[in-house]
């Protein structure tokens, strides 16, 4: 999920809702979202809703790959994910790196 420029990453629920009691988001606001498959989704702050209606429906591997790599809450240069051999990869499996990496 992308908190204008913060990303945090969930596997669960339980773990998303944790994540975001910790960040302070603006009730007027909607933030993007994407899940394991590529599907865009949006989260209307004001009501804390998770909806599918989004104006960006698929991800692809490189924006999922920029964002984290180009994101406000990096605690160091070294945690960038790398770029190489993405048509080797699977979809669901760079996003669960990531989340892996956000989790740390």
């Amino acid at each position: 999920m992308n908190l204008d420029g913060v990303v945090i990453g969930a596997r669960s629920s339980k773990s998303l809702e944790k994540a975001l009691g910790a960040i302070a988001v603006i009730p007027e606001k909607f933030y993007d979202m994407v899940d394991s498959t590529g599907e865009g989704w949006s989260l209307f702050a004001e009501r804390m809703v998770i909806s599918p209606l989004t104006i960006k429906k698929t991800w692809f591997k490189k924006e999922i790959i920029d964002l984290y790599n180009n994101r406000k809450n990096a605690r160091s240069e070294d945690e960038k994910y790398s770029e190489k051999s993405l048509s080797t990869k699977r979809f669901d499996r760079i996003m669960n790196e990531i989340v892996d990496l956000l989790e740390k």
